[in-house]
């Protein structure tokens, strides 16, 4: 078998349906589609199975995080590449005949991104550098490369997660996703990982990948950021020498106390009535109290499945 999709979803059956739509008129006879549902509470499974009924589905009852599912459709898939894609995205036609001609021109890519675009055709970034000890304390500003103008692929540190194809063959040297990271930083771990065993990352910026940006965690910002901080925390222990991941989780954690002291101010000289800061106060209020409370991996985003004790910070 050629190509594996993998879709991770929850909830919002109108997008489904348009990335499936979209799946079905890329793939060809050789191709298969996945989809992983993190515990869906409408009735977008039933849906899909009546609309896509060619579509192999993996129902979780909770939330089993992003790496977690895209691994058990890594476990499942039977192509020799396969293409991680989020439920808000929308596959060119085109995007696997793509794909499968940059594997074969660069027999060291493991990851190939395309290039994102919103409802309204701009761009969005699309790869990134991966974040290190002095850019974290925010000496250093990181330079997002801008691909969107070229006319062929080009190596990068990162990938935006949203569209990601892998060759297979990767995950033997240096394995999948870190399914301790349950949102938020597990590609960039990854892209961090293959990289230094001598992987390549690529994005084709003719690969034009439209892209709902954020709509999976737009009515739960407070939550979501509770697992950024998570996973950011999480990263420096992964990617970085103890010596350094060390200062850059207590520099983190000052940052948080100093956010959430400065914008408490700031709304009691508003009297509360600027919203925007009322729901940045609430944030830092929120990260601040998860770390208070030690960091209990229970914390963040709704109907999560069970995690082992290992994956708390404190674990």
């Amino acid at each position: 078998m050629r190509f594996s999709l993998v879709i991770i979803h929850r909830n919002s059956w109108g997008m489904l349906r348009d990335a499936l739509a979209a799946a079905r008129q890329a793939v060809g006879g050789d191709d298969e589609i996945i989809l992983v549902d993190n515990g869906s509470r409408d009735d977008s499974i039933a849906l899909t199975r009546s609309h896509f009924p060619e579509v192999k589905i993996i129902e979780n009852g909770c939330n089993n995080g992003y790496a977690r599912a895209c691994n058990q459709g890594l476990a499942q898939a039977r192509g020799e590449y396969v293409v991680f894609l989020n439920n808000d995205v929308i596959l060119p036609d085109d995007a696997l005949e793509r794909f499968a001609e940059d594997f074969a021109q660069y027999p060291r890519a493991a990851l190939i991104g395309g290039q994102l675009v919103g409802q309204d055709g701009r761009p969005q970034r699309s790869a990134g550098m991966a974040p290190h000890f002095w850019s974290e304390l925010g000496l250093v500003r990181l330079r997002h490369p801008d691909v969107s103008g070229l006319a062929t692929p080009i190596e990068v540190e990162t990938l935006v997660g949203a569209c990601m194809a892998l060759r297979r063959a990767a995950i033997a040297d240096v394995g999948p996703l870190d399914e301790d990271f349950f949102f938020y930083y597990e590609e960039t771990e990854w892209c961090v990982r293959l990289r230094r065993h001598g992987w390549q990352v690529l994005v084709d910026p003719r690969i034009r990948v439209r892209h709902l940006k954020g709509a999976s965690t737009r009515a739960v910002r407070r939550e979501a950021q509770v697992e950024v901080l998570r996973s950011r925390l999480l990263y420096y222990r992964k990617t970085l020498p103890w010596a350094l991941a060390l200062p850059l989780t207590v520099w983190r954690i000052v940052r948080v106390i100093i956010n959430a002291s400065s914008h408490l101010i700031l709304v009691l000289l508003t009297l509360g009535q600027v919203r925007s800061l009322r729901e940045k106060f609430a944030i830092y209020l929120t990260q601040l109290a998860w770390l208070a409370a030690g960091c209990p991996s229970s914390w963040g985003l709704p109907d999560k499945c069970p995690r082992p004790r290992a994956t708390s910070m404190h674990g």
